[in-house]
């Protein structure tokens, strides 16, 4: 996943003027000629010189020009000093030197004893040894992997001494394929769910991949410490790939470093990082990733790396889906920045869109074929009637009213759902109150907005983390229009609208570009006025990023291959279809085969050369703001589209909140906190940002550049020393970069302590959230199992008081009661959890197990079969009369019925 830069070069121009536009030489001599001797010649001047050292400006080297040499500013006093006066030929980036951390004076050394010495001298090489890996080196995938791992494993490790916490109770411990038992093969991860259970009994989660990794472990150690280390070593691997890709999108070292290490400390991702259930969201990141990296890759074999990213996302979480959508969006604004001698933004687009729809296809069809799950009853129900797509063609056929409209919406949603085959997912009003029996549409949409609302507050200022938002922490709303539902519902639709702007004016101003300069050459123009090497005028510098591209002898060789797999790959999808339609049947089927090869070979004609023989392509590196809509409005929808189908709005889900469902959007919120950091430190120069003399013409343009003044402003009075020039200590976007990482690095490993044990985790969680009864009864639980039924009694009865209407709290605080020798105080709480839940298996169990050993079913068996006979056919009634009847056989409740202890493996 290292840098990679476009592979053609014979025409891209060296910083010695080599390769350049037709009499950029004779400009070049002609500004040797007249250029200043000096001092003056060597000291910065002019924007650049108010940009802090550490790697604000554009970098020296493209993807279509190999790296220039760093010039110190020690260098560069030396070559005044001698007379030599910098070329005009050289690039304006390389013009402005950058001092080098050799070049910065070194620390204070104090007098005092050798030690004290020794330890400020060793102090003064790591520092610099720090400055020179990150203002020097490129966050590439290799060199950034190590730091962000570091960072990831400092933050998020949990003690050695850890147990498993919460669902990783039933996702390890419990699953019988990580077990090995039940005589399942290490393939048959493709035939279970999540939690090792057969289609038959699945609660819809289909993630093969964490249980691979899970199961190859277990048979090396069941220590969860080492089984959640995947998760950190993963995360790191994410944040070093986003940066990565951030860094060859920007060209630029910081954009790139804030971007991993942004993501890597994000603290809302601690139960994602922490928790060892976490690896599904960390394997779909990984995925998502890779997808976009494979972006980078020449149009041909493009679509494999994202046929693959995508494939590896979505065999690891169902969340993954949403790159089906992002990935051909994040091509269509990248494509002018990683593919600079030919963008062909849309022929990129729909590569990446049939790779990654190849990809969920597949994932769909063989998961329909591994693990044929029963449908939810109004899926069958609508398949039973009208068969898959049916009521798409119909609706698409016919004329429909305005009052058909939401019907169509509703059978095509079901259309799809049945060709998907997404097994049913639980829904319990405790856990998802926004899934309870009786709350309409409306009401649903506005608790997912403020949910949405406070999710986005959390990734930006974190104040209060918790691993569970249970019942009635996140009740349903009373009103449809609470400050926090409105301002849930414009950070949805408003984002969506700045990104369509943000696109169109970067494809116009693009496309006003490329014509304008087509034009001025195409009338004769000197080349040398397009030179910026050869020209300081405005408008010759805003046009003269392009240039002629020839062909090449490669890129014959393309449009060759590129129109012979084009025609192989269509006869052979014609034939297939034919095949098809004609209900020939195949050993598999051909038509995959031949979009494949379709798709190689327009990607070969993409990069092969344009019709008339002329292409344009930018010459150096994008200002960031040129570059910055892009990249932002890549992050607004990323956003937003990663986190729709967690938002209960298309589909009500067995969870109403949860931290680990943001790490698929927090890829697109890094983006955008990365680019603003590095604005915020490139308006350290407040001469950038004069009005203009009509700054009443552009409003908007205008009330931009006075805040930007502002800031510089500020930025230049905190400013405390100057090196070579330039300022030397922004101290106010330093102070607000430090405030907001080092406030999520804080958050982040506090909030990963939580995970020490289970009491820990529960006990934290019930004061980071008191509404939830949820976090209440587990803590009360925790505090049980280590012999403190008194608090137990406490915290149940907590609950109680929550969720009047849960089944557990009933059963449990009746337990605490009995457990305490105090069984005819737990009666009655037994008989209204019995009530509420009677095919509640478990629970039932437990309560007529604790009766039996108290020796209180004798006393209460003609209420037991009061009880089942007004619930005959229900868990309650076997389980009743089986007690009254065979107790004595069992020693209590049947074996095989009692509900599987703490801590305990799974249940043959």
């Amino acid at each position: 996943m290292d840098d990679a830069r476009d592979d053609d070069r014979e025409t891209a121009p060296t910083e010695d003027g080599a390769g350049g536009p037709p009499g950029a030489e004779g400009a070049a001599s002609g500004s040797d000629a007249a250029a200043p001797s000096g001092p003056e010649a060597a000291a910065p001047s002019g924007p650049e010189a108010a940009l802090p050292p550490w790697d604000l400006r554009p970098e020296p080297s493209t993807s279509d020009e190999p790296p220039a040499p760093e010039t110190t500013s020690e260098s560069a006093s030396t070559s005044a000093s001698e007379g030599a006066s910098p070329s005009a030929g050289t690039s304006e980036a390389a013009a402005t030197p950058e001092p080098s951390p050799e070049s910065e004076p070194a620390l204070h050394v104090p007098f005092g004893p050798a030690w004290y010495t020794r330890a400020w001298a060793w102090l003064d090489r790591v520092t610099a040894r720090v400055r020179r890996h990150f203002y020097l080196q490129e966050p590439t995938t290799g060199r950034a992997f190590l730091v962000l791992v570091c960072l990831s494993l400092v933050l998020f490790t949990r003690l050695p001494t850890t147990n498993y916490i919460f669902d990783e109770q039933e996702a390890l411990l419990a699953n019988p394929y990580v077990n090995a038992t039940q005589n399942l093969g290490f393939l048959d991860a493709f035939t279970r769910d999540f939690w090792g259970l057969p289609p038959t009994g699945s609660i819809g989660s289909y993630r093969p991949l964490p249980d691979i990794l899970w199961r190859v472990l277990w048979t090396v150690t069941k220590e969860p410490f080492i089984h959640h280390l995947y998760n950190v070593i993963l995360h790191g691997l994410n944040g070093a790939l986003l940066g990565a890709f951030a860094y060859v999108l920007t060209r630029r070292r910081a954009v790139g470093w804030l971007a991993g290490v942004t993501f890597v400390s994000a603290a809302l991702l601690t139960e994602a990082v922490s928790g060892i259930v976490g690896l599904a969201d960390v394997l779909g990141g990984l995925g998502a990733l890779a997808a976009l990296h494979a972006l980078r890759w020449p149009a041909w074999a493009m679509p494999i790396g994202v046929f693959l990213g995508v494939t590896i996302g979505l065999f690891s979480k169902e969340s993954a889906l949403v790159c089906v959508g992002l990935i051909p969006a994040a091509a269509l604004l990248t494509a002018p920045f990683l593919h600079t001698r030919k963008p062909a933004r849309w022929a990129r687009a729909l590569l990446a869109t049939i790779a990654a729809a190849g990809a969920f296809t597949m994932y769909v069809e063989l998961r329909k074929m591994w693990f044929p799950s029963p449908l939810p009853e109004e899926v069958r129900t609508h398949m039973e009637e009208k068969g898959t797509f049916t009521a798409l063609l119909e609706h698409t056929e016919g004329r429909l009213g305005v009052g058909d409209a939401p019907n169509a919406v509703k059978d095509v949603f079901l259309d799809f759902k049945g060709w998907f085959h997404q097994p049913g997912l639980p829904v319990d009003w405790l856990n998802n109150p926004l899934a309870r029996e009786g709350v309409d549409f409306k009401h649903r949409v506005a608790g997912a907005m403020r949910v949405y609302w406070r999710g986005l507050k959390d990734v930006v200022v974190p104040l209060r983390l918790s691993g569970d938002y249970s019942y009635p922490q996140e009740p349903v709303p009373d009103t449809l229009y609470g400050a926090e539902t409105i301002a849930g519902a414009a950070m949805t639709v408003l984002p969506l609208l700045a990104a369509a702007w943000l696109a169109l004016r970067a494809w116009w101003r693009e496309r006003m570009e490329r014509l304008t300069y087509a034009a001025r050459l195409a009338a004769g123009a000197g080349a040398a006025r397009l030179d910026p090497r050869a020209s300081t005028r405005p408008e010759d510098l805003e046009h003269a990023r392009y240039r002629p591209l020839p062909a090449s002898r490669r890129q014959t060789g393309l449009l060759v291959a590129g129109l012979s797999l084009g025609a192989v790959g269509a006869a052979g999808l014609a034939v297939a279809l034919w095949l098809l339609y004609a209900g020939t049947p195949t050993p598999v089927p051909l038509w995959p085969f031949g979009v494949a090869v379709l798709t190689v070979g327009l990607g070969m004609l993409v990069e092969a050369p344009a019709r008339r023989g002329i292409a344009l392509y930018p010459v150096g590196v994008w200002p960031l703001a040129r570059i910055a809509p892009a990249v932002v409005a890549l992050g607004f929808v990323w956003m937003v589209l990663a986190y729709f189908p967690h938002s209960n709005i298309p589909e009500k889900l067995p969870t109403v909140r949860a931290e680990r469902l943001w790490y698929f959007p927090v890829l697109g919120t890094t983006l955008i906190v990365a680019v603003a950091l590095a604005w915020l430190f490139e308006v350290g120069a407040p001469e950038r940002y004069r009005l203009g003399e009509r700054w009443f013409l552009h409003p908007v343009r205008t009330l931009g550049r006075l805040v930007a003044r502002a800031v510089a402003k500020l930025c230049e009075a905190w400013t405390h020393k100057r090196l070579g020039g330039r300022s030397g200590a922004v101290t106010l976007p330093v102070a607000v970069t430090a405030l907001f990482l080092g406030f999520q690095m804080v958050q982040a490993y506090w909030h990963a302590t939580d995970y020490r044990d289970d009491l820990v985790f529960w006990e934290s969680t019930k004061d980071a959230v008191p509404n939830s009864a949820k976090a209440h009864l587990n803590f009360s639980v925790m505090k049980g199992a280590r012999g403190d039924l008194e608090t137990r009694l406490v915290h149940s009865q907590i609950a109680l008081e929550l969720a009047p209407e849960w089944t557990m709290a009933h059963i449990y605080t009746g337990d605490t009661l009995c457990r305490l020798g105090r069984p005819d105080e737990a009666w009655p709480y037994y008989v209204s959890g019995f009530e509420q839940g009677p095919n509640d298996r478990s629970l039932i169990s437990l309560a007529l197990q604790c009766l039996w050993d108290y020796q209180k079913i004798d006393p209460h068996k003609d209420e037991l079969k009061d009880m089942a006979r007004a619930h005959e056919g229900s868990w309650l009634a076997y389980l009743a009369n089986d007690i009254v009847d065979n107790g004595k056989t069992h020693n209590g409740v049947d074996p095989k019925y009692r509900p599987r202890g703490y801590n305990e493996g799974p249940k043959d």
